[in-house]
């Protein structure tokens, strides 16, 4: 039986109240393990991507189409 067999095994035996932690946690642990797999750099364009976004700063589809030609 593979790891992914046995989570999901363990998955549909836990109650459903425990299911929302649960989901919780693994969106957690996925979070942090895809922040240690970016570089810096990245990390910093990311938060001047979002920041501009934020601010207004971004064209719409069909602003950057109408831009191409």
């Amino acid at each position: 039986m593979t790891l992914k067999e046995q989570l999901i095994r363990e998955i549909e035996q836990i109650p459903d109240t425990l299911l929302s932690e649960l989901l919780d946690f693994l969106l957690f642990i996925k979070e942090r393990h895809i922040e240690e797999d970016i570089t810096e750099e990245e990390k910093a364009n990311i938060i001047s991507s979002q920041l501009a976004y934020q601010e207004g700063d971004y064209l719409t589809l069909d602003e950057y189409e109408a831009r191409r030609g």
